[in-house]
């Protein structure tokens, strides 16, 4: 380590730090790494350590179960970006947070609120470029990213039948109780840096020898469920998870949009966003309720036309009255929001509910 209170990494140099390295992330690192970065005009360090986690466990769900490599766009549909903010400007060191849009079927993920001085643990490390691939981080820059409009962008599946049907896959996958515990657990048992590049999926793997691993050393038990719970948050007196659902290994995932996904279709849809769509971000429940409420606009009746042989024009078989259409609410209403979470929380229950605006 350098006598630098700030990094200043000579030009083949990057900066890591213990808790990255922790959650995932080993040189050289991923395509898809490199395009959340890209994407997001960020710096590794101006991503929370806790959306690492996130990143690792996307990685997992796609490549261990969907058996397919992750794409930018369907991480973009299913999280947001959450802004962190002293006096009204971006911090430097854990700029975003992302969080789990609301209503999305997704395995749910329990992690701790903060990570205390991660940003002080940080060390050089030698860039490390893939040939004809990519050449490995972006030069260190000690700032927080500028705002971009793409980050409140919501890809439309609907127009990547192979990311559609990755949604529909993960759909199933959630119902049957897949969890972000299963994910992390995968991943972190079998010694796998899934933010590292590797030119196979995570679902071929095959044994412990096998070039995924960074070790061929399996953890000791006591060590396993120790190093575990600085990544996932357990409460006081719960045991240490286990792996409910685990990842297919030796090439055995099934192809997307079997049988499977087409009966429950019948059951659950999957809210699809319009391309280019901007989405506000998400504030949590407390702090929506404090927010003023719109007035809803005033509806003027207008007068209706009398009918012969009537004195109101409302008698008869001749009325003027026009069949009452019951519009369904928009997806972002916060009531059909919380509507269909109830019919996520219902679903494959013997019933077959429609999801209030979805298409």
């Amino acid at each position: 380590m350098k006598d630098y209170v700030t990094p200043k990494p000579d030009p083949d140099e990057r900066v890591l730090t213990k808790a990255w390295v922790e959650r995932g992330l080993s040189l050289p690192c991923s395509e898809f790494f490199l395009s959340v970065l890209t994407t997001y005009g960020l710096q590794p360090h101006n991503i929370c350590p806790n959306s690492y986690l996130l990143l690792l466990n996307f990685v997992t769900l796609c490549e261990g179960h969907l058996g397919i490599r992750p794409d930018i766009r369907m991480w973009q549909f299913f999280f947001r970006v959450k802004k962190e903010t002293k006096d009204n400007a971006m911090v430097n060191c854990g700029s975003m947070t992302f969080m789990l849009r609301p209503g999305r079927m997704y395995p749910p993920h329990s992690s701790h609120e903060s990570i205390r001085h991660w940003n002080t643990s940080w060390f050089y490390v030698k860039n490390i470029e893939v040939p004809k691939v990519h050449q490995g981080l972006p030069k260190f820059i000690n700032k927080p990213p500028e705002e971009l409009d793409r980050w409140s962008l919501i890809p439309a599946l609907a127009q990547y039948p192979e990311l559609n049907k990755a949604a529909w896959r993960i759909s199933r996958l959630v119902h049957d109780g897949l969890a972000g515990t299963d994910l992390t657990l995968s991943w972190f048992s079998r010694r796998i840096q899934p933010l590292k590049y590797n030119p196979r999926l995570i679902c071929e793997y095959t044994r412990v020898e096998d070039k995924l691993r960074v070790t061929c050393d399996n953890m000791p038990a006591d060590s396993l469920k120790r190093r575990i719970k600085t990544l996932v948050k357990i409460t006081r007196g719960q045991p240490v998870p286990e792996i409910v659902m685990d990842i297919k290994t030796n090439n055995q995932c099934p192809l997307l949009n079997t049988s499977a996904e087409e009966d429950f279709r019948d059951v659950l849809r999957v809210p699809m966003s319009v391309e280019g769509a901007e989405e506000d971000p998400e504030e949590d429940d407390e702090e929506e309720e404090k927010a003023p409420k719109k007035a809803a606009p005033r509806i003027t009746k207008r007068p209706r036309a009398k009918v012969s042989g009537s004195e109101d024009g409302a008698s008869g078989e001749a009325s003027a009255k026009k069949a009452k259409i019951i519009k369904p609410p928009p997806l972002d209403s916060k009531k059909a929001e919380r509507e269909r979470l109830k019919l996520l929380a219902n679903a494959g229950k013997g019933s077959r509910p429609l999801i209030p605006g979805a298409t």
